[in-house]
């Protein structure tokens, strides 16, 4: 499959009822806002004790969806730039960077053809987070956009699923079962991420999306060969939601369920 093709497939997922489901889960933008703008360390905090102080810092937040990250990082006085393909995530991302009074510049683009006026440079971080890793064929040119897009001594976060979980476990009668396979590269139709937020009436006739899962060795490995240098590769416990609703009580606790790779050029 080719990265186009993919792409065009997941933007349909993408541009259907996200706004609604954004509404759902933080309520308006007004009144995300306000929890922003009360505490705008909350949704980064994880970020910020690889980051420092980011007043003044060039942030792109790639595939960067609703905007909550974006707009806590442009309250404590970053430059803020997101992409993503929906425009249903653009519509919520910019009603809540305006009620936050934290402007956000927001690219409605696939991050791998981005216009050539609107060109990543010399950003001080670019971070990924969070689900986003498996809508693409390779990986190679997205690490090799985010290598040229960081100035030098530019870093690098990306913080996803840990593949031990998403690639090969279950949760069956109370027990984690390794059932899947972890090596696997196939393509899978997979409901899209939001919908889990949406009423079975919004819910009716969502397409699908198509993603692809990586491996841990497959990630740290074409980070290396794009030229970044990996400097910390921390996998995470204690992350309850990262595992499925029905899953063994404390398996959060000895099962990584998420990893971050801070990498710089």
């Amino acid at each position: 499959m080719k990265q186009q093709e993919l792409s065009k497939m997941n933007e349909a997922g993408w541009n259907q009822s996200a706004y609604q489901a954004w509404v759902n889960r933080h309520g308006l933008p007004k009144e995300y806002a306000q929890k922003l703008i009360e505490n705008p360390t909350q949704a980064i905090s994880h970020y910020l004790k690889y980051m420092g102080d980011v007043r003044s810092k060039k942030i792109a937040n790639l595939l960067g969806s609703k905007g909550n990250k974006a707009v806590s990082f442009a309250l404590l006085g970053a430059e803020v730039t997101v992409v993503d393909i929906s425009k249903d995530n653009s519509r919520y991302a910019l009603e809540l960077a305006d009620e936050a009074g934290a402007p956000i510049k927001y690219i409605v683009s696939d991050v791998l053809d981005i216009p050539e006026y609107e060109k990543l440079v010399d950003f001080d971080f670019i971070l990924l987070e969070l689900g986003v890793l498996h809508y693409f064929v390779d990986l190679q040119p997205l690490f090799e956009l985010v290598y040229h897009s960081l100035k030098p001594g530019g870093r690098f976060i990306v913080r996803d699923y840990h593949p031990f979980v998403s690639k090969l476990l279950r949760a069956e009668e109370n027990k984690m079962i390794a059932s899947g396979d972890y090596f696997d590269n196939e393509f899978v139709e997979v409901d899209v991420a939001y919908s889990i937020l949406l009423t079975d009436t919004e819910k009716a006739n969502l397409n699908k999306n198509t993603i692809r899962r990586w491996t841990l060795g497959e990630i740290v490995t074409t980070i290396a060969k794009a030229g970044l240098r990996i400097e910390i590769l921390e996998e995470e416990s204690g992350v309850r939601w990262a595992f499925p609703n029905d899953s063994p009580g404390n398996i959060e606790k000895k099962i990584p369920g998420l990893f971050t790779i801070i990498a710089k050029k």
